[in-house]
């Protein structure tokens, strides 16, 4: 779904070419960027069904096969992202890794960080939920994302696939949304949106997957290479993205964004603690999970969020 000059469609260009290099032709990676296969949904449709893709797509798509992988991206959940690899690192997260490559070809090469999300408007300036009542505000088709809109900032979900963003804010379509600094330059929707306000309420982090049958086939060396260069792309995405957050909002106010900041993130936060499953209709965290993440075991500054509102000391039960 990003450009050709998207941070992520240059690193996966490296590791395609140093996958190639390695392998001596035997394994080749072709990049498709601007969604030219399709959406999130799509993509992770194709690879259940073994289609030969790698790729980025969004834990919230792949929650609509194993709904706990929603939780990755839960609002308000990290301090830092070092807690969200905590949280990756774990016998937890790895039980939930192989159910989806098990049951639905699903296989993750590695994690990253996308970026830090933040709320963006038209034309209101917001200080508190309740600004954003009614509001029709873009939100990825999944599931989490939804409720969260509904839930954290009180406004009306408008699932929308990303390329038709920049023309439903130019329309007055919807007058909200919510993306890294990073992606709203990439797709120019600061040019009809007037306000970015720093809820930082999703540390976005997002999975490099592959065919799981893909995989398998490869010899056990191309495998090994494979992961090798994956794991460099994600690290070398992280750190693009963590250390250009501030870069990308100093960007978009030099291109005439009004950038929020004096917010009280706990009226966020604390809206978020209504969310211990994902939506009574659709795909919910197993009852498992849940209980893990609602019984914070160690709620001291040691965990790294003891500090922070709910639902941040979730992660310090792990």
């Amino acid at each position: 779904m990003n450009s050709e000059g998207h941070f992520v469609n240059e690193a996966g260009t490296a590791m395609a070419e140093a996958v190639t290099e390695r392998t001596g032709g035997a394994v080749t990676i072709e990049m498709f960027p601007s969604g030219q296969l399709g959406e999130n949904s799509q993509i992770t449709e194709q690879i259940t069904l073994g289609g030969d893709l790698i790729g980025q797509v969004g834990p919230g798509t792949i929650a609509n096969y194993v709904p706990d992988f929603g939780v990755m991206v839960y609002p308000f959940m990290y301090a830092d992202y070092s807690d969200a690899e905590r949280l990756l690192g774990s016998d937890l997260w790895a039980g939930i890794e192989a159910q989806a490559e098990e049951q639905h070809n699903i296989k993750v090469l590695c994690y990253f960080a996308f970026g830090i999300r933040d709320l963006y408007t038209r034309e209101t300036p917001v200080a508190v939920p309740e600004d954003m009542s009614g509001l029709r505000m873009r939100v990825q088709p999944v599931t989490i994302y939804t409720e969260m809109v509904r839930q954290v900032f009180d406004a009306a979900p408008t699932p929308m696939p990303w390329p038709e963003v920049y023309s439903a804010f130019a329309q007055g379509v919807i007058a909200a949304g919510e993306a890294p600094p990073a992606a709203i330059l990439d797709q120019r929707h600061h040019e009809h949106a007037n306000y970015l306000i720093q809820t930082n309420h999703i540390l976005d982090l997002s999975p490099i997957v592959m065919s799981a049958s893909l995989y398998n086939g490869l010899s056990e060396e191309n495998q090994m290479i494979v992961q090798e260069e994956a794991d460099n792309a994600c690290a070398i995405m992280t750190d693009t993205a963590l250390s250009g957050y501030q870069a990308g909002i100093d960007e978009l106010e030099s291109l005439g964004m009004t950038i929020i900041s004096d917010i009280d993130l706990s009226l966020f936060a604390a809206r978020a603690g209504g969310m211990p499953r994902a939506s009574r209709s659709g795909p919910t965290v197993s009852l498992m999970l849940h209980a893990r993440l609602s019984k914070p075991s160690k709620l001291n500054y040691s965990c790294g969020a003891g500090n922070l509102p709910a639902p941040h000391v979730y992660i310090c039960s792990l």
